[in-house]
């Protein structure tokens, strides 16, 4: 009995050093890939001319995946269908997805690093896969998948329900639960220690003057967020077919990478300078319309627009971000809308509606409606979650029929 305990105990606190072990890697990992991302940011928003430069960063994307042996489709949605069907991921997607990001970034491309650090996550568990036992080992792709969202996002308790709801999959015991945690908390203080912050959330104000006003303005950005993300979601899967009957991918690299640069290169001589900073993740219109930074009203389809040419193209990148800044973006027009209506009666509502805005289009887009509230709790804390459940149900309800995730709507049967 008192061996089969201590079997029991040390089968235990292996697994939690496997998959604390693990969750460092992914930190590592993450820190490296953020580094990059935003290096790249830098060198664009010094150079903006370096957007005429897009199709070759396609180019050597799409070399760099022949030469490391790997099909050029690897994608978010690819990965975590693979999860699911527990295939395997190629270790080497994790030199590719750092570099294609950076590539993509670097020469104006509208993508993030939460999806694909997800994806490097996912492809790194296969270090891992030898040292678990058997019954686990599927266990481990889940937990890199929270380990990755968790340290990018700063929501290490939002990574570890997203690697189930994602796959609509329940958690088969507590063991499924705890050590993917165990992987994303600690990715999640490695990422904390390096000084690598996804935005600086700030304090949510106080509620009590207009709880009874607010409801008409929620119930519109949750209705509005659903279809926005309909058509989003909708636009980037026929423009993907549409470019796919071009044939090998360097033709929708290049179709997609020069539309874009000559939307962009052209800026300067036009004086339409302001759309570069749609370029990039788009952390930067997050963090200006959490600090009331005055995005015009239109900015919401500026970053949908540039998003859907670059991931339509086939540039390697993130989804995540870019969907929570388009949300952002369209908070902040709604309340404009609704202070306009109301003759400044809501100018309390911004930020409320900004961080609102932000998890309800995530919800709707990803399909993900308790996801996206565990993240808004993370980032935001509690009197945002009060406030923003009813519209992320809403604009989960509204459009669960598309997503940016197979995975979300196939059923795993």
């Amino acid at each position: 009995m008192m061996r089969c305990r201590r079997k029991k105990l040390k089968e235990s606190a292996f697994l939690v050093l496997s998959f604390a072990a693990l969750g460092a890697t992914i930190g590592a990992l993450t820190v490296i890939l953020s580094m990059a991302v935003d290096g790249a940011t830098t060198l664009f928003s010094i150079c903006p001319s370096l957007v005429w430069f897009l199709p070759v960063a396609g180019f050597a994307s799409y070399g760099l995946y022949r030469v490391l042996r790997l099909d050029f489709s690897w994608s978010t949605a690819r990965v975590m269908e693979a999860v699911r069907t527990n295939d395997a991921v190629p270790f080497s997607l994790v030199i590719a997805v750092i570099a294609g990001t950076a590539l993509t970034v670097l020469c104006g491309g509208s993508v993030g690093k939460e999806a694909a650090a997800l994806q490097m996550g996912v492809a790194v568990c296969a270090v891992f896969r030898g040292r678990v036992i058997s019954r686990y080992r599927s266990l481990l792709a889940r937990a890199s998948m929270a380990s990755a969202l968790g340290a990018m996002l700063g929501a290490p308790l939002a990574g570890v329900v997203f690697c189930f709801e994602s796959l609509r999959e329940k958690p088969e015991s507590a063991r499924h639960v705890v050590l993917p945690l165990v992987s994303s908390v600690v990715a999640w203080a490695i990422v904390l220690a390096a000084d690598v912050t996804f935005i600086e959330s700030p304090a949510f104000p106080a509620l009590d003057d207009f709880v009874g006003v607010s409801v008409i303005p929620m119930l519109a950005i949750g209705i509005g967020a659903a279809f926005l993300s309909m058509l989003f979601c909708n636009a980037l899967a026929i423009l993907r077919r549409g470019l796919a009957w071009l044939g090998a991918p360097v033709f929708a690299l290049a179709v997609g990478g020069v539309v874009t640069a000559l939307i962009l290169g052209y800026a300067n001589l036009f004086h339409y300078e302001e759309l570069y900073a749609y370029c990039g993740t788009g952390v930067n219109q997050i963090d200006s319309a959490l600090n009331g930074g005055g995005l015009p009203w239109w900015s919401f389809l500026i970053k949908a627009a540039l998003t859907l040419l670059t991931l339509s193209g086939g540039f390697k990148g993130g989804e995540i971000m870019p969907v929570l800044a388009i949300g952002a973006c369209f908070g902040e027009a709604t309340f404009m809308l609704a202070d306009y209506v109301c003759d400044g009666g809501f100018v309390s509502l911004n930020l409320v509606l900004v961080e609102v805005g932000m998890v309800s289009f995530f919800a709707a887009c990803s399909n993900c409606p308790l996801t996206a509230l565990v993240m808004c709790f993370e980032l935001f804390g509690i009197k945002s979650v009060l406030f923003s459940v009813l519209p992320a149900v809403i604009a989960y309800l509204l459009s669960r029929s598309s997503s940016l995730y197979p995975t979300t709507i196939k059923s795993t049967s």
